[in-house]
């Protein structure tokens, strides 16, 4: 496995690329991106730990998410069983370790909170658990966006190190913490071009959300409509954004998997994607 260095320029490109695999294939990745947030969001219906199931699962899904995505650039229609794939992936060898994967990725979250939480005496905490009130005296404060800014400051490496880590660890059978520290040294070594990608999603985010009220407040369609609107849009958004990250693995890694998309393959990891 090999990391290749790529230009300012390419975090642009991802983006690009990521809306032409959507446009190449409309209709089963808009479906895959929606089964994929319903699976991911299932567990959360479950009381207490519920909250914290979708950070121990999110490695396993993204496993079988970027199987779906490679099938789709490679022109076929990817069936909605290949967003498991990450429970049978290196003939699941790779579940325990993605597991693991999982709970690294559980405790450091929880953890940069916790430290987060001591900025605005929980506010943040309250908000992303879903226990925050209309009247909570945190809101409105300074001490939030304080809290909001240490979070992301904290939690910026763990996305790093998380962002190429599950498909190490199922493609190429790399320990969860090897994985974190590759994928952690791939993504910096190509930090130009990340922020490039970061920074171009924030823009189009920005972009569509001022559209949006823009054309709210000239139209007022009301809001079951705006909803409407809304909710094929954000799907289509994340549908790309989640292409784009396929595009940026390709893009960076070589030797990268061969076909592993394909159901039912008893072949490991090195035979059938390696």
């Amino acid at each position: 496995m090999q990391v290749e260095r790529r230009p300012a320029a390419a975090g642009w490109q991802w983006v690009r690329e990521g809306f032409g695999l959507l446009r190449k294939q409309p209709l089963p990745l808009l479906s895959i991106t929606l089964l994929y947030l319903l699976l991911l969001t299932l567990p959360s219906i479950l009381p207490e730990v519920g909250g914290f199931l979708p950070l121990l699962l999110t490695p396993i899904l993204a496993v079988g998410l970027m199987s779906a995505l490679m099938a789709a650039e490679q022109g076929r229609v990817p069936p909605p069983r290949l967003l498991l794939q990450g429970f049978r992936a290196d003939q699941r060898r790779a579940l325990k370790p993605l597991l693991v994967l999982g709970g690294l990725n559980l405790i450091a979250t929880l953890g940069a909170l916790l430290i987060a939480s001591l900025i605005d005496d929980g506010t943040l905490m309250r908000l992303v658990t879903g226990r925050l009130e209309r009247d909570d005296p945190g809101l409105g404060e300074v001490d939030l966006l304080l809290a909001a800014g240490g979070f992301l400051v904290l939690y910026t490496p763990l996305q790093m190190a998380l962002w190429f880590a599950p498909l190490f660890v199922a493609w190429h059978r790399l320990a969860p913490v090897q994985a974190m520290f590759y994928s952690l040294v791939a993504v910096w070594r190509n930090r130009a071009a990340f922020a490039v990608y970061a920074l171009a999603w924030l823009g189009i985010g920005l972009a569509i959300s001022l559209a949006i009220q823009l054309i709210a407040r000239t139209l007022d369609p009301g809001p079951l409509l705006l909803s409407l609107v809304l909710s094929p849009l954000s799907l289509a958004m994340l549908a790309a954004l989640y292409a784009s990250t396929w595009i940026s693995y390709r893009d960076t890694i070589r030797e990268a998997p061969r076909d592993h998309s394909r159901t039912g393959s008893r072949e490991s990891p090195q035979d059938g994607l390696g």
